[in-house]
Formats: structure tokens, C-alpha cells, sequence
């Protein structure tokens, strides 16, 4: 009686499990779980194409290709010169030897004084006293004459002084007056000269 209940209970406990797992014995075979079937996967959507252009791995640019960036886009303005614009001709050239009176100089108002400038000639061509003149470029129109002729032609390493007689204005304030040589439409030599006048 112990023996058949030791061996009813673990076939009771079989036939339940199969019951459960919905497995049909077969008598004489030992009960197996059928093997269960492989998972299914749902795919996933595919992204949909946006509108974001991909930078990919794009580098920081440096401190210096912006600065260059920026003076690239950033517009600049160009300004007419106030007076003719000198040519750089190696025939027509000068070195200034010395100028009297110095820049900074102060005069009365309407006083009267001569500005002389010596020049050496350091071009490859003479200066011809037919061709080539002193002359008003911009600034404080300080003398009648805005054309002063050479008296002689200036050899090549040769030099002259160049003078022009002024007249100080009323208003007190600093004045500066510019000239040059010139050969036909060429410009060359600049020459300055600034100067104040004192109140009255």
C-alpha cells in the first residue's frame, strides 16, 4: 500500500504539469514540454529624414580664423585723398635736408614769415627748370602764389632750397599747409609745414 502510494504521487504531479502546459501524455513516454517558440520581434520604424543638415565632427574654429572671419565680412570705407596722390617714380625722387621754420612754431595772427625747405635730388632725372614746378597741395592756403618755378634745373644728387612766402591767419588755432614738386601730372617730394597761432 506505501509502494503504489509512493509511485501514484509523482505521477499525479506529472499530470498535472502537463495538464497546466497543455501537454498530452502518451503512455509508456516520459512527458516533455514541448520547446516553445522562438520570440517574434516587432522592427522598429525607420527614422524619417528631417530637414538638419548633418555637421558631421566638425572642429571649433580658432580665435583667429573668426577675427579673419570678421574683417572679411566687415565692409570698409574708402576716402578720397584731399590732395593729388603722389606717384612713386625712382626717377623723380627727393631726401629733406632740413626745414626752417621747424613744425610747431607759433606766430601773431597775420604775421608775415618765409618757409624754406633743402632738398637734395636722390631720383635718376634731373629736375628741369622747364618742366618741373614747387607747388599747393592742401591744407592752410598761406601764400598768394600756389606755384613757385625753380630758378635753376637741379642735377641728379644736387640740391636746392625750395622757400615760400606766408602770412599767419587771424584765428588762433594750429594750421598745417602741404606742397610738393611736380613734373606734368606727376607729384612727388611732399613737404609740410605746422605751425600755430597765438591769441590776440
Amino acid at each position: 500500500m506505501k509502494r503504489a502510494l509512493l509511485w501514484a504521487g509523482p505521477t499525479l504531479l506529472m499530470l498535472a504539469c502537463a495538464t497546466l502546459m497543455g501537454i498530452t501524455p502518451t503512455p509508456g513516454r516520459p512527458v516533455r514540454p514541448s520547446p516553445s517558440a522562438p520570440p517574434t520581434t516587432t522592427p522598429s520604424p525607420a527614422p524619417s529624414p528631417t530637414n538638419t543638415p548633418y555637421l558631421g565632427n566638425t572642429a571649433t574654429p580658432s580665435p583667429s580664423a573668426i577675427d579673419a572671419l570678421i574683417r572679411s565680412l566687415t565692409a570698409t570705407a574708402s576716402f578720397a585723398s584731399p590732395f593729388p596722390t603722389l606717384t612713386a617714380a625712382p626717377e623723380l625722387d627727393c631726401q629733406l635736408n632740413w626745414q626752417s621754420p621747424a613744425n610747431g612754431i607759433t606766430y601773431e595772427p597775420q604775421t608775415n614769415f618765409a618757409t624754406g625747405w633743402k632738398v637734395t635730388n636722390t631720383g635718376t632725372s634731373p629736375w628741369d627748370v622747364a618742366r618741373v614746378e614747387f607747388v599747393y597741395r592742401a591744407g592752410a592756403k598761406l601764400d598768394a602764389e600756389p606755384v613757385v618755378h625753380l630758378r635753376v634745373s637741379v642735377a641728379r644728387g644736387a640740391s636746392v632750397v625750395l622757400s615760400v612766402a606766408m602770412t599767419a591767419p587771424r584765428e588762433a588755432i594750429m594750421y598745417t599747409t602741404h606742397w610738393s614738386l611736380r613734373e606734368g601730372n606727376t607729384y612727388f617730394c611732399p613737404l609740410s609745414l605746422s605751425f600755430y597761432v597765438s591769441a590776440e
